[in-house]
């Protein structure tokens, strides 16, 4: 049987519903080979997911997602086999942690002049040891019965457009390229579907992006090949993975079906062994 990776997973640490033990076992029993936790502006998935890797005899790269707000559209650029130990990295995790906690408090000062008061104490005990995410305080407004569901929350309060909604802090693409290579990572543009114009998409190409997320639930056969394409024309990697959360219908579906091959992973690895000599 060939090998092969899930390299786009969501743990508890941020918006997430599994702790990374679950995940390994999920991923042992789906027969990967390798995976990577890509919690949103967060390393502490990847910290106890190192510890479980020789445990469950299943390779493990470090990952992240950034969460990148630029002329005012929402980018997400995964950054894989980076150093999380780096000082760089940890101030900018810090300031996007508070940045999260100031965006929660403003969206429950506009829910609560719609009539929808939830605490922010109870936002901060759902996210735990997680950065604040919109899901968080979806959860909170379903606990505390003004919605039935996430997807409810999010299109009646705090989808972009909807009454709640606050637009993230500004991080740009080149900002969150640059950070990833200055860790001695690859930085994968996450799931670009039809959000991107293919004029922004060459302008970050040109500034250093390694590879383009092409295996995504998002992503149906054509824009598989559309994607593939583009990344065999300027020599980037192809990534993908599942996108798992654990908190929609379709996840437990998708997981173990939306993989890449495990020369992926190697693919990775010389890419980032590459740029530090």
């Amino acid at each position: 049987m060939k090998k092969k990776a899930d390299l786009h997973i969501h743990s508890i640490y941020s918006d997430g519903t599994l702790p990374p033990e679950e995940i390994f076992r999920m991923a042992v029993d789906k027969g990967l080979s390798a995976i990577s936790i890509t919690d949103h502006d967060s390393v502490e998935g990847c910290i106890k997911a190192n510890e479980l890797s020789e445990k469950y005899k299943l390779e493990f790269i470090n990952g992240i997602e950034f969460s990148c707000y630029e002329k005012d559209q929402e980018y997400h650029i995964l950054g894989y086999n980076f150093d999380i130990n780096n000082e760089e990295l940890h101030k900018y995790l810090d300031a996007f942690r508070k940045a999260r906690e100031q965006r929660a408090h403003k969206i429950t000062g506009k829910l609560k002049k719609l009539d929808v008061d939830i605490s922010f104490d109870k936002i901060v005990m759902k996210a735990a040891s997680a950065p604040i995410t919109r899901p968080h305080i979806a959860s909170v407004l379903i606990d505390e019965g003004y919605v039935s569901n996430i997807k409810e929350a999010f299109t009646t309060y705090l989808a972009e457009g909807k009454p709640a909604y606050e637009p993230k802090y500004y991080f740009s693409v080149y900002e969150a390229i640059k950070l990833v290579n200055n860790c001695g990572g690859v930085a994968v543009l996450a799931h670009p579907a039809n959000t991107i114009s293919q004029a922004f998409l060459f302008n970050i190409i040109e500034n250093g992006l390694d590879g383009i997320e092409v295996i995504h639930p998002m992503h149906d056969e054509n824009m598989q090949r559309f994607y593939t394409k583009i990344a065999n024309q300027f020599w980037l990697l192809t990534t993908g993975g599942s996108d798992f959360h654990g908190s929609r219908d379709y996840d437990e579906t998708n997981f173990g079906k939306f993989v890449v091959p495990y020369s992926v992973v190697n693919s990775i690895k010389t890419r980032a062994h590459d740029r530090l000599f």
